[in-house]
């Protein structure tokens, strides 16, 4: 434990970096080498979209995975798929769901649970819809004396989930995340 609770302290100390690189800095006199990135540099994501010849359509990935999407019935839709506005949603808590377990992994934190629910609010202003706000909720559940090692997980999270990243100067965010230990 006490190894573990070491590379935390230097982990908490180091200022924030991009994921991809250690900054060149003094730590203790010492100055840090760049390290070959863990991730690509660049992405690309492609889907398309299919209409399904009634009030929704396929949404299929460059792997095939395929998602049904539908119309709302109170928009004049069957509801038969999801609603865009929650596949919206899911893809933002999908991001920051998996941003968080790459720092759980990497401080080898003991993880009993991760529940993260979205909420996203649009309204009509006369022309058309559009969202104004997104509300993040949910709870930690980590192991014994892991509480301030998911606190930092769950800053972290919130700090370098690539969706939030990009939207947040557009789109307020709201976080409500509770922790705790079992």
């Amino acid at each position: 434990m006490l190894g573990f609770n070491r590379r935390l302290n230097d982990f908490l100390t180091i200022p924030t970096v991009i994921l991809n690189h250690i900054l060149p800095c003094c730590i203790d006199g010492r100055v840090n080498m760049r390290v070959k990135p863990k991730y690509p540099e660049k992405a690309e994501y492609q889907s398309t979209s299919e209409w399904d010849g009634r009030t929704g359509g396929i949404a299929t990935d460059s792997s095939g995975r395929k998602i049904i999407y539908d119309t709302p019935e109170s928009y004049g839709g069957r509801g038969d798929g999801f609603c865009p506005d929650e596949l919206f949603v899911s893809a933002v808590v999908g991001c920051l769901n998996n941003t968080f377990l790459d720092f759980q992994r990497r401080f080898e934190m003991e993880l009993k649970s991760l529940t993260l629910q979205g909420t996203a609010n649009a309204i009509f202003d006369g022309t058309g819809y559009l969202v104004t706000g997104i509300r993040i909720y949910g709870e930690v559940i980590v192991g014994e004396d892991e509480l301030e090692t998911g606190k930092r997980c769950i800053e972290l999270m919130k700090e370098y989930c690539h969706l939030t990243r990009t939207i947040k100067d557009c789109l307020p965010i709201e976080f409500d995340i509770s922790i705790r230990e079992e």
